[in-house]
């Protein structure tokens, strides 16, 4: 069947509205048994940034630097799917482990979120919006330029109201 949805997207900025557009993909993904790749891209500096990063740090630790970031990051994610999954909540829902991968990437978003999904044979992305602040002006140029060039369905996912 072509609409079947096997593999599923997930990317977050580890914002704090990020665990609810998590719940949202767990929940499309337990409706069709789904696989989801949970994705976090750590953007690259600009030129002038890594120019004054180069300044102040040799190159062996700007890479320990970059490393520990992407550590940090990771165990962020595990935590949240773990906190997720730990807490009951009337409409909770949570996702086997083996139907669950994490990645943490280095790049520009855009980029990476549309390379990832053709590495992984993504059926669908899932993205949360911002309503508002810098986020909101940085995700949302990445969600339409995502939309716009991406060959599959994009799901984004509207901040939920307090």
């Amino acid at each position: 069947m072509a609409n079947q949805v096997k593999k599923i997207l997930y990317t977050t900025d580890l914002s704090q509205a990020a665990p609810q557009f998590f719940q949202y993909a767990l929940f499309i993904a337990n409706q069709f048994n789904a696989h989801v790749t949970s994705l976090h891209v750590l953007e690259e500096l600009s030129q002038e940034a890594q120019f004054a990063f180069a300044t102040y740090f040799s190159e062996e630790d700007s890479k320990d630097l970059i490393a520990q970031r992407q550590k940090l990051a990771l165990d962020e994610m595990k935590a949240r799917v773990q906190r997720l999954c730990e807490t009951p909540a009337p409409d909770g829902v949570c996702i086997e482990p083996e139907r669950l991968s994490i990645k943490v990437t280095r790049g520009y978003p855009e980029e990476q979120i549309l390379k990832v999904a053709k590495e992984i044979g993504a059926d669908m992305i899932i993205m949360g919006a911002h309503e508002k602040g810098f986020m909101h002006t940085f995700l949302g140029s990445v969600a339409k330029r995502v939309l716009r060039r991406s060959r599959i369905p994009v799901i984004i996912v509207p901040t939920p109201e307090q």
